[in-house]
């Protein structure tokens, strides 16, 4: 149950809330995520960690300049500055220097990611307070974050999923703490990030007009205008959170802005996939269809419940991946729409504020892609918002509710961990055991991929190789990652002649491909799953 007097969105007269009572409920989420976290340290680098790599490079000689680097990616012919691939999200590559300036290890951009985790940790429990809810409902939520998909795998990259959700929290937490305390500290430090958040996700920019909504009292227009004449100030961490954002941005950007998004990733096409997924995220893994479902049978609102299952159901009847997708898809937005239907005419300004961040990974549907870590800043509203759902139900009801579910996900996020450490391994060790013994005997060995080797081909000794840069010559040796677009990069020597290759079986299930796609729904809706692929494989070519 929540607080006293800490009912609805009236948290004014929340007890003040003490740092050893936050570190006292967040200790459990702390050792899961470093039990979780600690065997991984020595993960290869994967899939994107190499761009942010390679920005982090670029700052440490041209800190003004972030992105003023070449990129040579298979879904381009040819090599590109990276501003004009990718949007800002720059933030990352600031936090990755100590990374480089020690020796580019993998354990320092793992242990920088824990220290990540635990901020993000700590800043929801003191969050869930901040919201009046008491202790157990703070491990609980803390817990949450940590266990559910794919928060600990994304701890485990050099990607800027888990910073996003950590600058995130530190400017929500930071702001609720303003809107009781009136503290300066409080409100500079939401307004540094809730700025810096649009610079780890460019979406996440659209925080600032959310943390504007949270700090009115309510939704009717009459009085938040009062409450605008009143207490103008009370705003002045989001105009200062604008401007933090808009400074870095004019002194960082290149010859574009940094918060759009490069033409090669957009388009109307990508929307409805895109949302679909979205959807999905909302039933699974996320958990807030299934306290939605819940909350309609405490309510005896069984015929909408009864109703919509007969909708999904005649959507989902088979269990391939896409029918599957579209009938988690109608429990989301079944749910979602329902929620967001009764805030608007309840009034309801805490839930509605919930649904608003909620649905901010949303506006980027027509991106090039959407998949479940864009959602990471999102999932404690999620969070907030099931603890709402769930306060008719018995405590005991609730308690094996929450134990379950927490078990469930961290074993899950598990199993994602194992998997995908095992498909980066795949990655690195294939680099050096095709490139390394002829580059040690003299050969010239080409590359021309993204992902792994971006970091390791280089590292066994190759040379980048592209369409309008130089070009392997006869007798020379080409290596290709074939997921990663292996048939583009042998398509100009059409005489070669297949010198040695690796495949690899998963033991643990995967994260990428044959339907799964942990950082890319393009790949597939799940984060995980069983499956062979004939793309498991890397192939070094004699060019003839």
């Amino acid at each position: 149950m929540r607080l006293a007097n800490a009912s609805k969105f009236e948290i004014a007269a929340t007890p003040r809330i003490s740092v050893g009572e936050v570190l006292g409920c967040a200790w459990p989420a702390l050792i899961l995520a470093t039990a979780c976290l600690l065997p991984y340290l020595s993960k290869p680098f994967v899939i994107d960690d190499p761009y942010f790599l390679a920005m982090a490079r670029q700052i440490l000689g041209h800190p003004k300049h972030p992105m003023d680097f070449t990129v040579c990616w298979n879904i381009v012919p040819n090599c590109a500055k990276a501003y004009l691939l990718t949007p800002g999200n720059t933030l990352m590559g600031y936090v990755l220097v100590p990374t480089i300036l020690t020796g580019a290890h993998e354990w320092v951009a793992h242990l920088t990611q824990l220290a990540l985790a635990w901020t993000a940790a700590i800043a929801m429990t003191s969050l869930v307070f901040r919201f009046g809810w008491n202790p157990a409902h703070a491990i609980a939520g803390s817990l949450f974050l940590v266990a559910i998909p794919p928060f600990l795998p994304m701890a485990s990259t050099a990607m800027p999923d888990i910073l996003s959700t950590a600058v995130t929290l530190l400017g929500m937490e930071r702001l609720a703490a303003w809107k009781v305390e009136r503290r300066w500290t409080q409100g500079v430090v939401a307004a540094i990030a809730l700025g810096l958040a649009g610079l780890a996700r460019a979406n996440l920019a659209l925080l600032l007009p959310l943390a504007a909504f949270y700090l009115f009292n309510n939704m009717e227009p009459k009085k938040a205008f009062e409450q605008i004449r009143q207490k103008f100030w009370l705003w002045s961490p989001v105009l200062a959170g604008c401007g933090v954002l808009a400074a870095i941005i004019l002194t960082v950007r290149e010859h574009n802005l940094a918060l759009d998004p490069p033409p090669i990733a957009v388009g109307w096409g990508k929307i409805p996939h895109n949302v679909l997924s979205y959807m999905s995220y909302l039933s699974f893994p996320l958990p807030l269809a299934i306290c939605w479902s819940a909350n309609r049978l405490k309510a005896g609102k069984i015929r909408s419940l009864i109703a919509l299952f007969a909708v999904a159901a005649s959507l989902g009847f088979s269990i391939l991946d896409l029918y599957l997708a579209l009938f988690l898809a109608s429990f989301g937005l079944g749910a979602l729409g329902s929620l967001l239907i009764e805030a608007w005419k309840k009034r309801d300004h805490e839930r509605l504020f919930l649904i608003l961040w909620i649905v901010i990974p949303l506006p980027i549907a027509g991106y090039l892609h959407l998949p479940m870590k864009y959602l990471l800043p999102s999932i404690p509203a999620v969070i907030l918002l099931c603890f709402r759902l769930m306060e008719g139900f018995a405590p005991s009801a609730k308690r094996v509710a929450a134990i379950c579910l927490i078990v469930f996900c961290a074993g899950y996020s598990l199993l994602i961990l194992r998997s995908d450490a095992e498909f980066a391994e795949f990655g690195r060790d294939s680099m050096y055991r095709l490139i390394s013994p002829h580059a040690k005997a003299g050969e010239r060995v080409w590359y021309n991929g993204q992902y792994w080797s971006y970091w390791y081909a280089p590292l066994a000794g190759a040379t980048a190789t592209y369409q309008s840069g130089p070009q392997p010559k006869p007798g020379d040796l080409l290596v290709v990652d074939v997921l990663a677009g292996g048939s583009q990069a042998l398509a100009p020597f059409p005489h070669r002649t297949l010198v040695d290759a690796t495949t690899h079986k998963y033991r643990f299930g995967r994260t990428m491909g044959a339907g799964a796609g942990l950082y890319s729904n393009s790949f597939g809706f799940w984060l995980w799953g069983f499956g062979t692929s004939p793309a498991d494989r890397y192939e070094l070519w004699r060019i003839d």
